[in-house]
């Protein structure tokens, strides 16, 4: 096992946050060596420009490079099909203690999937041509059954304000939002007064190297530019239960989803 520790399940307190604030952050559950070993895989899978790629242009968020022939027009934003990339990323998504954690959030006897849609990939933030991510809720992109998914960020280095990490409103993937809380790209709308409201409870989520930010896909989310000097690499899967069926013929369906194993937690102990 590359994420070695001691075997604990969660605790109550980690699953009452869960529910109750739609993330979760556990620390330390990649050690520095096996970070160290995806930092290396994805900035040699960067260099090479392996594909399949999303560019910071191809979103067209503020901040991003103009044109496809402009400056920065070749800073990649995600390195896509992490799981297929490598087999030690495909276990690291599906049997480790990160796939178990994601068994005990759902709390159901279904089987656990992961989509090799969303995310299962290298989410990458260049410090002179990244964008601005806005608040949205994840379900903006993917198509499911029911609005019921979770993914586990995996930071690799340090995220904070200052390198875009994510920031959350806690609690907002319980609430229903009417559709004019969202303008016509599906982004929350900072315009609005009760909006505005709600997003005086953002929260910056700080992670350090081998932290993991679990977070339902209802939870209000947004990162900033990254403003640093380096480079910021993440690595993220999404998962959802096997009776909650990606609608057939969206983006959601374009790869069949993989059956999740369970193995003992290394988590921090409670």
């Amino acid at each position: 096992m590359d994420i070695a520790a001691k075997m604990e399940t969660l605790s109550r307190e980690d699953l009452l946050h869960f529910r109750q604030m739609g993330y979760l952050v556990l620390p330390r559950m990649l050690d520095n060596i096996r970070c160290d070993e995806l930092l290396s895989f994805s900035r040699q899978q960067l260099e090479a420009l392996t594909p399949p790629l999303e560019y910071e242009v191809d979103v067209r968020y503020p901040g991003s490079p103009i044109g496809q022939s402009g400056e920065g027009s070749k800073t990649v934003r995600r390195l896509l099909e992490a799981a297929s990339r490598d087999p030690s990323l495909k276990n690291l998504g599906l049997d480790s203690p990160i796939s178990a954690v994601i068994i005990e959030l759902f709390g159901s006897e279904d089987e656990t999937l992961m989509s090799q849609c969303h995310h299962n990939c290298i989410m990458t933030k260049d410090p002179g041509f990244s964008s601005d991510t806005l608040w949205h809720q994840d379900n903006r992109y993917w198509s499911f059954e029911e609005e019921n998914l979770i993914s586990a960020w995996i930071a690799l280095g340090p995220e904070n304000s200052g390198n875009g990490g994510l920031k959350v409103i806690p609690g907002s993937h319980g609430l229903d939002f009417e559709s004019e809380c969202f303008d016509k790209d599906l982004f929350f709308r900072t315009d609005l007064i009760k909006n505005k409201t709600l997003l005086k409870n953002c929260k910056q989520v700080e992670l350090g190297k081998g932290d993991v930010l679990f977070f339902h896909s209802r939870l209000l989310h947004a990162a900033d530019r990254n403003r640093s000097d380096e480079t910021k690499v993440s690595l993220v899967f999404t998962y959802h239960l096997e009776n909650n069926l990606p609608i057939k013929g969206s983006r959601s369906d374009g790869l069949p989803s993989l059956r999740v194993g369970a193995i003992p937690l290394a988590i921090n102990a409670k």
